[in-house]
């Protein structure tokens, strides 16, 4: 049941996040739902969306550095000898 329970639960959060056009909006979890069935994940999931949120975080800042450095420095410019 619970895993019947996380499968339709995705597939109803995809649907919303797709159609949704307020992207602030709070989508519920499942433990919001069935805090019996599923109230020990809560913590848990939240602290792995975090690291991930984080982690996506700084690999964009990253990713930022590096074109910024990149273009600043001259981009395919630099170093280019052509005759």
């Amino acid at each position: 049941m619970k895993q019947r329970l996380i499968e339709k639960h995705f597939l109803a959060k995809d649907i919303v996040q797709y159609f949704n056009a307020d992207k602030n909006a709070k989508i519920k979890e499942l433990w919001d739902f069935f805090p019996d069935l599923f109230g020990e994940d809560g913590p848990e999931v939240e602290k792995k969306r975090q690291e991930q949120e984080v982690a996506v975080y700084k690999a964009k800042m990253l990713d930022f550095a590096l074109r910024h450095n990149h273009a600043r420095t001259g981009g395919d410019k630099a170093g280019r000898h052509d005759a």
